[in-house]
């Protein structure tokens, strides 16, 4: 592959009003339009992320007249207007001409020339073609507004490997570091890694993992990989919780389908069946789709146990969803995603224009097709798929029109994805919960 060139734009502050230029935009001449000296842009991007190297694959639509390609790659977003200044650095990878192309695909690598690519980082991508006469597109982002790509954690602990007296770490085998040790920092304890066991449900990449047992209840942690010469690889803090008290919980488990899908732009809301909690349906982007009442999709449930819904509906693009909970506690999510990342916001107030301000407390990945062997009640292993858990806690009050107070959050994704959801479940905090 030939090498690519790099140039690095200033940082700086986003001062103008957004305004987003699509790239079907009427600067962007047709072939027959006559007055038009405009290039076509690329018809596609697509980043993937190597999880063991953590490479990076770029697919780009190419155009038949174009002589080249540029990049751009930031930790800010980019969108597809080239007028809007980005909020930190820019690395623009140029003259990316044809002939680097493997089946379509160029591959930048974790670490060359330039920068390096970092775990638990969220990129944004933007391409354009420059034509044989010089020409210049617009920016293509494939998302209406911007494309970003997560890259995987070092180190993490999903919501269900949580027990009361237990936590489960879980990492991937890397392709530039060996994890030699496992070390508990609250404890002091360190044991070696050919404990850990590696994880069967992952098929297309190898993950690792150690459950440490014997902790105390609702108590935070520190754990830390190390390799061979006892360098800390990564580091993550996890508290132990309360068992789930299932007498308190709240199901949102079956919906028709005007409940969850409407048009662009509107919005529907769900109750639970006693009024307990809601769940607000926004359509910004895109009607949602992919309902039916007639599935048969197994779910772990919060205490461990098989649940099989037969609802299920497909969250779309950038779709956000909006829980409203008269109290603290733990959101479950049924689901399944592409995966997609999502930043879980709490309400704040308004500001003096009375718009809704937002306060990020959370980050949750649903992974495509995350599952694990649960037997059900009739002694039958199922596939299930693994909750995805909210920690909803310290919200500013609201109120839905009656004057009953309400908390309000958010899940907004960080990057234009479809998740299917099966059910939701709301176990509020238990006032009881250690006092035994």
């Amino acid at each position: 592959m030939k090498k690519t060139y790099l140039i690095i734009t200033a940082a700086i502050i986003l001062t103008s009003v957004l305004h987003l230029v699509s790239c079907n935009d009427s600067d962007n001449y047709g072939p027959d339009d006559p007055s038009g000296t405009k290039q076509l842009p690329p018809t596609s991007l697509d980043v993937e992320v190597d999880s063991t190297t953590l490479n990076l694959s770029v697919l780009i639509g190419t155009i038949e007249n174009a002589a080249y390609y540029e990049l751009q790659m930031s930790e800010a977003m980019l969108t597809s207007n080239d007028d809007i200044p980005v909020g930190g650095t820019v690395y623009t990878f140029g003259n990316i001409t044809p002939d680097q192309f493997v089946n379509g695909k160029i591959t930048i690598e974790r670490q060359n020339e330039q920068c390096e690519i970092r775990n638990n980082t969220t990129y944004y991508f933007r391409v354009r073609a420059i034509g044989n006469d010089g020409t210049v597109s617009d920016w293509y982002t494939k998302d209406m507004q911007y494309y970003g790509v997560d890259t995987p954690a070092s180190l993490w602990v999903n919501g269900n490997d949580i027990d009361p007296d237990a936590i489960t770490i879980s990492w991937y085998k890397s392709g530039f570091y060996t994890v030699a040790k496992i070390r508990n920092e609250t404890l002091g304890t360190e044991i070696s890694a050919e404990g850990a066991t590696k994880n069967t449900d992952y098929t297309n990449v190898e993950v690792w993992y150690y459950k440490w047992e014997g902790l105390d209840v609702n108590k935070p942690y520190t754990f830390s990989l190390l390799d061979n010469a006892g360098n800390v690889i990564a580091t993550i803090t996890q508290s132990t919780e309360y068992a789930p008290n299932m007498s308190l919980a709240h199901s949102i488990l079956t919906w028709q389908k005007d409940d969850v899908i409407g048009a662009r732009g509107e919005s529907r809301t769900v109750h639970d069946p006693d009024n307990y909690f809601s769940i607000v349906f926004n359509e910004e982007s895109a009607p949602n789709a992919g309902w039916t009442s007639s599935g048969k999709y197994y779910c772990l449930t919060p205490d461990k146990k098989v649940y099989t819904s037969p609802y299920r509906v497909q969250v779309r693009n950038t779709n956000t969803l909006e829980f409203q909970v008269p109290e603290s506690g733990r959101m479950y999510l049924y689901a399944n995603g592409s995966p997609t990342t999502y930043e879980v916001m709490r309400f704040t107030g308004k500001d003096e224009n009375g718009i809704d301000l937002w306060e990020v407390i959370q980050k949750v990945t649903v992974k495509k097709d995350d599952k694990t062997i649960i037997k059900d009640e009739g002694g039958t292993d199922r596939n299930c798929y693994k909750y995805v858990k909210l920690k909803l806690s310290g919200a500013a009050p609201a109120t839905d029109g009656s004057g009953k107070p309400i908390s309000r959050y958010k899940l907004a994704p960080t990057a234009s994805m479809n998740c299917y959801y099966y059910g939701f479940v709301f176990v509020p905090d238990d006032p009881n919960a250690g006092k035994e």
